[in-house]
């Protein structure tokens, strides 16, 4: 594998510095209960970037992905869980 070149890395880095500062503006904008939703949607997106660029998970192998994907699936499963119990005590 090659690594990326320079300018992927500096699109990267001012992609992520721009939606740093969607996070940091959504949380002036009174939005109620959809800010929650918003900085989740924004923080899906960062981890989206670094695990493609950083991660290399584009150029990777199938198993790479696989493993990455196993990975997202168990936390999903972690985060269900998590929820039903909550949903469970109140």
């Amino acid at each position: 594998m090659t690594p990326a070149s320079l300018r992927t890395y500096i699109g990267t880095w001012i992609a992520l510095m721009v939606l740093l500062a969607l996070t940091l503006g959504s949380s002036f904008v009174p939005l109620h209960g959809f800010n929650t939703t918003v900085n989740v949607a924004i923080a899906l997106v960062k981890a989206t970037l670094v695990a493609v660029v950083f991660m290399r998970l584009r150029t990777s192998s199938a198993l790479v992905r696989l493993a990455a994907l196993a990975g997202v699936m168990w936390l999903l499963i972690l985060i269900g869980l998590s929820f039903t119990d909550l949903l469970i005590r109140y």
